[in-house]
């Protein structure tokens, strides 16, 4: 069953649904983590993977006449490989593995130039649809070992060393998210299965995935605010506790110079920057008694001016 007469079977269309939806929820989820950057290029394969099932859904179709025959052939049969292009790079960063570095800077090309050839200068040459698909995955099926071989190695490689499973769980889910995707052309060009099947089992692999993976991301997330405000309450206790010394240190140092009580009064507010005017004004005292006052302290504790006073009763 297509959609309204078109090459989109109904099931892909709605899948396509699920994931905008997905992707409009996972991007608000995302604004309010920012920092979160590997969201932001799981959201960039979403994007790819429902830009993908479109093209796929809706070409070829000769029914639709204002898309030349090439372009649709392209869009229907390679814009996977442009999807995969990005997978290199998505690796890279999502997985955070040094090993693929190499894979996260240059891996598209390996994708990319057998694409233009066989899609851009073979394919126009030879009008030969079947050839290209066949053939144009050659480079890429092999670079695709090589790159999936590594991210695996790399993974079980530091998880040896660290012995973290939330890590190790959350790339492997980042790994097979794409991987089906990714082979999707051996079952289509080579076995000639339907490709409203694959496209169906792939992308109902990926919600799967993908629903694991955003519970790790949340997972972790919260992990890092809770740590957060435990910091938070550490540094308040911390902050009370140091205020408390103070208090206690100016409180000793007050009864070791035998200051008076309204003596201690114009300490504690001089400590706050209040000048003599406004001191007064808040004790309802002159701005002579005040300085009075201070000039006893003056004697009392041996200081010379106002910071030195302040100084030798916190210190």
């Amino acid at each position: 069953m297509t959609f309204f007469n078109t090459s989109m079977p109904v099931i892909i269309f709605f899948i396509i649904i699920i994931e905008v939806a997905l992707l409009f929820h996972q991007w608000i989820g995302y604004l309010t983590r920012q920092r979160e950057h590997k969201i932001l290029y799981h959201l960039c394969i979403v994007l790819f993977l429902i830009l993908y099932n479109i093209f796929e859904g809706f070409f070829p179709d000769k029914r639709i006449t204002y898309v030349p025959e090439k372009w649709q052939n392209f869009l229907g049969y390679g814009f996977g490989y442009i999807f995969c292009a990005y997978c290199p790079l998505y690796f890279y960063k999502a997985m955070g593995l040094k090993s693929l570095r190499f894979h996260g800077r240059y891996g598209f090309l390996f994708i990319l130039i057998p694409l233009f050839v066989f899609y851009g200068i073979l394919y126009p040459v030879n009008n030969d649809i079947s050839f290209t698909r066949k053939y144009v995955y050659i480079i890429p099926i092999l670079y695709a070992i090589v790159l999936f071989s590594t991210a695996i190695k790399g993974t079980y490689k530091e998880y040896h060393l660290y012995k973290d499973k939330v890590l190790l769980v959350e790339r492997l889910c980042i790994f097979f998210a794409v991987f089906p995707i990714s082979i999707t052309p051996v079952f289509g060009a080579w076995l000639g299965i339907d490709k409203w099947i694959i496209t169906f089992m792939c992308n109902v692999g990926f919600l799967i995935v993908n629903a694991i993976l955003m519970r790790q991301f949340v997972k972790q997330s919260k992990l890092e605010q809770d740590k957060l405000a435990e910091m938070k309450i550490e540094l308040d206790q911390m902050n009370i506790s140091a205020k408390r010394d103070v208090i206690v240190g100016f409180a000793e140092k007050c009864s070791l110079y035998n200051l008076t009580a309204r003596e201690i009064e114009i300490a504690e507010l001089i400590a706050e920057g209040l000048k003599y005017k406004d001191l007064g004004e808040k004790l309802f005292i002159s701005e002579r008694t005040v300085a009075k006052h201070v000039q006893n302290m003056f004697l009392k504790t041996g200081a010379e001016n106002k910071t030195m006073l302040i100084k030798s009763l916190k210190g």
